[in-house]
């Protein structure tokens, strides 16, 4: 491995894998557990059970609400309700990416780069900058269309049902340019260890056109105090363990665009949107300027981007690991190779931290601010409840 080494605790903690607690270049046998407080009712107090298969929520995921009445408590989330085994072991690097990119299709590029740069980093396979520049535009594509999405199911449970579809229409354009731009639009088999094959050609004109159209739509919400009230001190938290736009929100800058030096995104004069609003609020404006942000680097990145057959793959041993700024914050992969086959991939995933500061931050909410914080961190449990074999 040349972007990390296996050792003690060390630097920022990105989370745990199955054998591994990840740092930002370490890699730990000494697991650093999370702590998650149990909860007893007090007289009075009842529990409230939301989920996993109800309205307003995009996945099966489960809550229970220690509550007198109104008053949130305590908090206790159960991700693990659909859990899927992926056979991966004893594949092929190509024919992992395929199960790999699935893990969470709605962030498939970002679970496809990271596999892919890990394998590369496992088998010293040089990739051209133009591929490079190419996964930037990935992600950060990946990242407008995610992004958009938080700040749709903002505005629904809001009531705004003007901007929810304005919102809605402007998420399908940026799923239609993917299409366009990777053959897929959730970029299934649109790159490969080593290369990739897009179309640059049909980014130039219309992702100003988003940025523009949803500056405007952004512009008008930061106006409304309807919408803001139901933003503003809700869910506040500042644990130093949140990732992504979470923690940028906090005032904390942390991102792995900033870390993993192997994509260029210094080149492209990258820096972070970090906030000092700890709150929905924060999290939803971080977001909606990351929206902004990306359209900028993805514009930047065309100039330089460029496609690249599949690597031929020579070294047949070896361990990898590499890590991204998904839009939820960092993932990472490890990966180990024996004679051309995957023998053990680790992943750690920003939900798993995530979750737990969206625990803390609802105690001393009220329920009707559950859905406004719960989609402020963008959450996906699909990461989590996987279990690669």
């Amino acid at each position: 491995m040349k972007y990390y080494r296996f050792g003690k605790p060390e630097g920022r903690f990105v989370g745990n894998t199955e054998k591994y607690s990840v740092y930002e270049h370490i890699l730990s046998d000494q697991r650093r557990e999370i702590p998650s407080e149990s909860y007893r009712n007090l007289p009075g107090e009842f529990t409230f059970n939301y989920g996993p298969a109800t309205g307003g929520l995009i996945e099966s995921v489960a809550f229970d609400f220690h509550t007198p009445g109104e008053l949130i408590k305590h908090v206790d989330v159960y991700p693990y309700i659909k859990t899927r085994k992926i056979k991966v072991r004893g594949l092929s690097p190509e024919d992992a990416l395929l199960l790999v990119e699935r893990i969470n299709g709605f962030h498939a590029a970002s679970h496809a780069v990271a596999f892919e740069m890990a394998v590369e980093d496992a088998l010293n396979i040089d990739v051209p900058e133009e591929v490079q520049y190419s996964r930037i535009i990935m992600l950060e594509l990946e990242r407008m269309r995610s992004n958009l999405e938080v700040v749709k199911r903002l505005c629904e449970p809001a009531g705004f049902g003007v901007p929810q579809n304005q919102i809605a229409y402007l998420r399908e354009n940026i799923a239609r340019i993917i299409t366009s731009f990777a053959g897929h639009r959730y970029f299934f088999s649109s790159s490969y260890v080593g290369g990739c094959q897009f179309n640059g050609l049909v980014l130039e004109s219309v992702i100003e056109d988003v940025k523009e159209e949803f500056e405007g739509i952004f512009n008008d919400l930061l106006q409304s105090k309807i919408f803001l009230n139901r933003l503003q001190n809700n869910g506040k938290i500042s644990s130093s363990d949140m990732l992504g736009p979470a923690a940028r929100a906090a005032g904390i800058e942390v991102d792995a665009r900033i870390d993993e030096k192997r994509l260029p995104y210094s080149k492209l004069g990258f820096k972070p949107i970090v906030f000092d609003e700890p709150d929905a609020f924060g999290r939803f404006y971080v977001r909606s300027k990351e929206i902004l942000s990306s359209a900028d680097l993805i514009s930047k990145a065309i100039r330089f981007s460029g496609n690249s057959p599949p690597a031929k793959i020579e070294k047949t041993n070896g361990e990898g690991a590499a890590r991204v700024e998904s839009p939820q914050g960092d993932l990472f992969y490890y990966v180990k190779i024996n004679d051309g086959k995957i023998s053990d991939v680790q992943i750690s995933s920003p939900s798993l931290l995530n979750i737990e500061a969206f625990k803390k931050s609802m105690i001393g909410n009220i329920f009707t601010d559950y859905h406004f914080n719960w989609e402020s961190f963008g959450i996906w449990v699909s990461e989590l409840a996987v279990v690669i074999q």
